[in-house]
C-alpha cells in the first residue's frame, strides 16, 4: 500500500468527486491486495465491487442513503482526506462529515450531524443567501463552480474555505443530496490581503510623491506614470500608459534637442550611461514650457540585462527663474560692494593723512616742544589728542574692513628682530600712554631667537593689545610687556591693572564688533570693535594661537605665541578664517 503522504499528497489535487473516485478506486485496489490484510478478509475493505463502481462512477447511488453507507464502510478513506468532506440531504441535514472539520474550525462531527446545515454555528452570516443560492438543485444540477466562503471557527476566528459542490442522485437521477469538499484558503487569502495592503502602500506612495514619476519599458512605452507626472505635464495616465507617444507630445521641438534627450534615453536603459541631474524643457499640454531636472535608472533583469527604466523628475521650472534672479542681484551688489569698498578705501586714506598731521602738531603742542602754554591749554590740548587718536584708530578699523572685505590684505613674512620689535613698539606706544600718565615696562628674555612673520601684521597685533591696554588703565598706572621663548613657540604678554574683562566674556572679545561695554566704551573709547577679531586673525593665520587672562577689578594680560618653524601661505590661511561668522554687538 501506498504511504500515507503520497496518498494525502493525491487527495490535495482532488477539485470534485469524479478525481475523489477515482482516487478511492486506485486506493481501494492497493488496499485489497496489501499483505497487511488477510486474504479472506481483503474484500471487506474494498468500495469496488462491479455495483460500487458504477454507482460512484455515475453519482448514482440509489440516494444519500447508499453514499453514506459506502463511505461508511471506508472510513478509513473518508477520515484521512485532506479536505473537509460533508454530505448533505435534500433538505439541508447533515448526513456525514469526517475528522478534518474539527481539525479546522474545533466541531466534533457529533456537533455537527443530524442538524441543518443552513443554520450551523459556523457559517457566517454574511453568506447565507450565496449558500442557500449554491445549494439549490437548479445551481447543483447545471455544474457549480468553485466558490469561497467565510466561515466563524468555535475560538471565533475567521476560517477561509474554497467550496466544491457535487450533487448526490438516486438512481432516476434525481438530486438526493449534496457533498461538500471544503479546502482551507485562509493562510492564502490572509497572504493576498497583505499583498493587497503592500501593492495599495506602493501605490500610495508613488501617487503622492512630489516627483514626477514614472517607468518605461525598454522601448520607451510607458509602464507607470503618477499624480505628479499628471500635473506637471496637463496628461492623464489613461492617455500615456502603454505607448511612447508622450514623449514627442512633450518636446518642445522636432530638431537635435529632441534627438540628444531621445538618444540620451536609449542609452540610459541600454545601460550604456550613468545620468544625474539631467535637465531637459518640456512642452506642456497647454503649450507652456517647463525645466525639468531628471534621476533616471535603468532597470535591469536577474542576468543583468536591460527591461526598461525609472525616471525621477522634479520640475525646477521656479528654482531656474529665482537663480536667474538671483544671479543677476549678485552681479550687482558685487558691483555696489566694489564701489563701497574702493569709496571706503580712498576715503581712509584721504582722512588718515590729515590725522597724522594733526596728531603730530598737537603732541609738539601739548610738550609745549613749540612754546609755552598753560594748564588750561594743556588740558584741552590733551583732549584734542584723544579723539585724534580715537578718530585715527576709527579710521585704521575702517581700512581693515576694506581690505578684509577686498581681501587685499597682504602678507609678507621675513626673519624679524623680535626683540628689536617689541622695544620699538614700547617705545612707540609710550607717547600715547603718556597722556594717561601710564609706564610701559618692556621685560625681554635675551637671545630672543627670530622669527619669520610679517612684522608689520603681528606689531599690529602687539600695538593693538598695548593700545586696548591704556584704554582700559586708570591714570598713573602702569603696563608691562613681556616676550620669551618657550618650546617651540616665542610667547608674547601686555599685562594692564585695569577694571579687567567678566569671565563670560572672555571669549567674546575676539569676535568682530564686539565690545564689553558697547555703549560705554564705544562712546568714550572709540573703535569699531575690530582690533581684536583681526589681531586673532593675524596670529592664526602665523599658525599661532591668542587668549586672555582676566579678574575684574585687578586687570588683565593677553597672550599669544607664534611658532619658531615659519607655516605655509599665511595669507591664504587667514582668507579662510571666517572673522564676521560672529553677531555684532547690540
Amino acid at each position: 500500500m501506498k504511504d500515507e503522504p503520497g496518498i494525502v499528497e493525491e487527495l490535495r489535487k482532488m477539485e470534485n468527486l469524479g478525481k475523489l473516485v477515482i482516487w478511492l478506486q486506485d486506493a481501494s485496489q492497493e488496499i485489497q491486495g496489501s499483505e497487511n490484510i488477510a486474504g479472506d478478509d481483503a474484500h471487506k475493505t474494498t468500495l469496488f465491487t462491479d455495483k460500487n463502481t458504477k454507482e460512484l462512477m455515475t453519482g448514482t447511488f440509489g440516494g444519500a442513503g447508499r453514499l453514506t453507507e459506502i463511505i461508511e464502510n471506508n472510513r478509513m478513506l473518508f477520515e484521512i482526506s485532506p479536505e473537509i468532506i460533508v454530505l448533505v440531504d435534500s433538505t439541508g441535514n447533515v448526513l456525514d462529515v469526517n475528522s478534518r472539520l474539527y481539525d479546522w474550525i474545533g466541531y466534533k462531527p457529533e456537533e455537527i450531524v443530524g442538524k441543518n446545515f443552513f443554520k450551523l454555528p459556523f457559517l457566517a452570516s454574511e453568506n447565507e443567501i450565496k449558500i442557500k443560492n449554491l445549494f439549490s438543485h437548479e445551481m447543483i444540477g447545471s455544474g457549480v463552480f468553485p466558490q469561497e466562503l467565510d466561515f466563524i471557527a468555535k475560538s471565533r476566528e475567521k476560517r477561509v474555505g474554497m467550496v466544491h459542490i457535487s450533487p448526490i442522485r438516486d438512481k432516476n437521477k434525481k438530486i438526493t443530496g449534496t457533498m461538500l469538499m471544503i479546502s482551507d484558503i485562509t493562510e492564502n487569502k490572509i497572504a493576498e490581503g497583505e499583498i493587497h495592503k503592500l501593492n495599495q502602500f506602493q501605490e500610495s506612495i508613488i501617487d503622492n510623491a512630489n516627483v514626477w514619476l514614472s517607468v518605461m519599458d525598454v522601448s520607451a512605452n510607458v509602464l507607470v506614470w503618477n499624480k505628479a507626472a499628471e500635473a506637471i505635464t496637463g496628461y492623464s495616465r489613461e492617455e500615456v500608459i502603454g505607448h511612447d507617444k508622450i514623449w514627442a507630445w512633450l518636446s518642445p521641438d522636432e530638431g537635435q534637442y529632441q534627438r540628444d534627450v531621445t538618444g540620451k534615453g536609449v542609452s540610459l536603459i541600454e545601460g550604456a550611461v550613468f545620468v544625474q541631474n539631467f535637465e531637459t524643457v518640456i512642452k506642456r499640454r497647454d503649450g507652456n514650457t517647463r525645466t525639468i531636472s531628471w534621476n533616471p535608472h535603468s532597470l535591469l533583469d536577474n542576468t543583468n540585462n536591460p527591461i526598461g527604466s525609472i525616471a525621477l523628475g522634479r520640475d525646477i521650472t521656479d528654482q531656474k527663474r529665482y537663480e536667474e534672479k538671483i544671479k543677476k542681484q549678485n552681479a550687482q551688489l558685487k558691483k555696489l560692494n566694489r564701489i563701497k569698498s574702493d569709496f571706503l578705501n580712498v576715503t581712509s586714506h584721504e582722512l588718515r593723512t590729515p590725522m597724522v598731521a594733526i596728531k603730530g602738531y598737537v603732541q609738539l603742542l601739548s610738550d609745549m616742544s613749540l612754546g609755552e602754554v598753560t594748564e588750561k591749554q594743556k588740558k584741552a590740548l590733551d583732549i584734542v589728542l584723544r579723539n585724534t587718536i580715537r578718530l585715527n584708530n576709527l579710521v585704521q578699523d575702517i581700512l581693515d574692513i576694506s581690505r578684509l572685505e577686498s581681501g587685499t590684505m597682504k602678507f609678507v613674512p621675513e626673519k624679524t628682530d623680535t626683540r628689536q620689535m617689541v622695544e620699538e613698539i614700547a617705545e612707540t606706544m609710550q607717547s600715547s600712554a603718556s597722556i594717561m600718565e601710564i609706564k610701559i615696562n618692556a621685560d625681554m628674555e635675551d637671545n630672543l631667537p627670530e622669527l619669520t612673520v610679517d612684522s608689520g601684521r603681528i606689531k599690529q597685533v602687539i600695538v593693538n593689545l598695548v593700545n586696548n591696554a591704556i584704554k582700559f588703565s586708570p591714570r598713573g598706572s602702569n603696563i608691562n610687556m613681556q616676550a620669551r621663548k618657550e618650546g617651540a613657540y616665542v610667547l608674547f604678554e601686555v599685562q594692564d591693572f585695569g577694571r579687567g574683562i567678566p569671565k563670560d566674556k572672555k571669549e567674546k572679545i575676539f569676535e568682530t564688533f564686539y565690545q564689553v561695554d558697547c555703549a560705554k566704551d564705544s562712546k568714550l573709547l572709540g573703535g569699531a570693535g575690530m582690533g581684536l577679531a583681526i589681531s586673532r586673525g593675524i596670529v592664526i593665520a602665523h599658525g599661532g594661537k591668542i587668549w586672555v587672562e582676566s579678574k575684574v577689578g585687578v586687570g588683565s594680560t593677553f597672550r599669544f605665541v607664534l611658532p619658531l618653524k615659519p607655516v605655509r601661505d599665511v595669507e591664504g590661511r587667514f582668507k579662510e578664517i571666517d572673522l564676521f561668522s560672529h553677531k555684532e554687538c547690540t
